[in-house]
């Protein structure tokens, strides 16, 4: 399943929201964690501040519920609110600690166990380097690959154009070929 699907499988009722519903709310947040989640993780966090940079990007949306107009689909719009808290959350927390974030493991039921051993080594490395990214990039390739949304809607996420996800996309792939070129990596 496309994530460009998710918003049309479940319809989450816009008035309740607005009006901050705790059922709707929590309806929305169910909907949309797995990706703000993933988001989190592709950006380098850990642990409980994964936990936290969600946390704070639902409490954004959460604020700014009564001003969504619907001009773009709700799941976009709480991606670009969680595309712009997440960085900033991210910048908070490695001046705090003086030092870089430790890299997590990837999560073991986001891996493809076509071949466990190579495969799996292959994928959480490709993983690690996509955390090494410029914040934008590492958004697009998360949003573009992972959560296999359309350009149309990362563009939308990190609130640019199109053409700029396009280069955003080649220059993120160009850096992981660079970095992972000896394990002869295609992407």
């Amino acid at each position: 399943m496309r994530v460009a699907d998710v918003d049309r499988e479940v319809e989450i009722p816009l008035e309740p929201l607005r009006r901050r519903e705790p059922a709707a709310f929590e309806l929305l947040v169910r909907r949309h964690e797995p990706i703000v989640l993933g988001l989190c993780q592709s950006m380098g966090l850990s642990g409980p501040d994964i936990d936290d940079a969600a946390a704070e990007a639902f409490a954004n949306v959460f604020r700014s519920l009564p001003n969504f107009e619907a001009r773009s689909s709700l799941g976009t719009w709480v991606y670009r609110i969680a595309c712009r808290t997440i960085p900033k959350v991210r910048t908070r927390l490695r001046k705090g600690r003086g030092a870089e974030l430790p890299l997590e493991q990837i999560d073991s039921a986001q891996r493809d166990p076509a071949d466990e051993s190579e495969s799996a080594e292959l994928y959480e490395q490709l993983w690690r380097e996509v955390e090494r990214l410029d914040d934008r990039e590492a958004m697009a390739i998360e949003l573009y690959y992972r959560r296999e949304m359309p350009v149309e809607e990362v563009a939308a996420s990190l609130e640019c154009p199109t053409g700029t996800v396009k280069t955003l996309l080649f220059r993120a792939r160009q850096k992981l070929r660079e970095r992972l070129s000896p394990r002869e990596v295609v992407l």
